[in-house]
């Protein structure tokens, strides 16, 4: 592997782990919490969450490393041999599908429900209560997890290049 090639595994090792990190607390705490407060706080708590984060580095850092995990997996193909190479490629396929297409296919349309409502509705409630937060939260929890693999999978392809 490259200088450059493994600074850049270094980064992104870096950025798997801290977006984890970030899916982590929702899944550990933020979300329980957002529950828990009085009347529908938490709804609408989470909508204005869900508008503010478009506009945040958290966003940047999320859609940049889809773009660079793609890339991993196309040079590691090309340019990286023998089992760090496909550790490379697992920890970018990793990340891509575990992480951006689920929040795709499945944070993203819960988020988009959630914001079509009024906070303080029955209707709100009970999508809240019965869907939101069950799949939400399970879904985030897959996204964490695969933050963290590709990360480790990342940092193993360093230690025995």
């Amino acid at each position: 592997m490259s200088v450059w090639f493994i600074l850049l595994c270094a980064v992104v090792l870096i950025a798997y782990a801290a977006l984890g990190g970030v899916f982590l607390a929702f899944s550990d705490f933020i979300m329980r919490s957002l529950d828990l407060v009085r009347n529908q706080s938490g709804i609408e708590a989470m909508q204005v969450i869900n508008v503010e984060i478009m506009r945040s580095v958290f966003m940047v850092l999320f859609m940049g490393m889809a773009v660079v995990s793609i890339f991993l997996v196309i040079y590691a193909w090309f340019y990286v041999d023998g089992v760090p190479g496909r550790l490379i490629m697992l920890s970018g396929a990793v990340y891509f599908a575990g992480v951006f297409v689920l929040t795709a296919a499945g944070n993203v349309p819960l988020n988009n429900t959630l914001a079509g409502l009024e906070a303080q509705t029955a209707a709100a409630l009970s999508f809240w209560k019965e869907s939101y937060m069950t799949r939400w939260v399970g879904l985030n929890s897959v996204r964490t997890l695969a933050c963290f693999l590709a990360s480790g999978l990342t940092l193993a392809a360093l230690v025995i290049r």
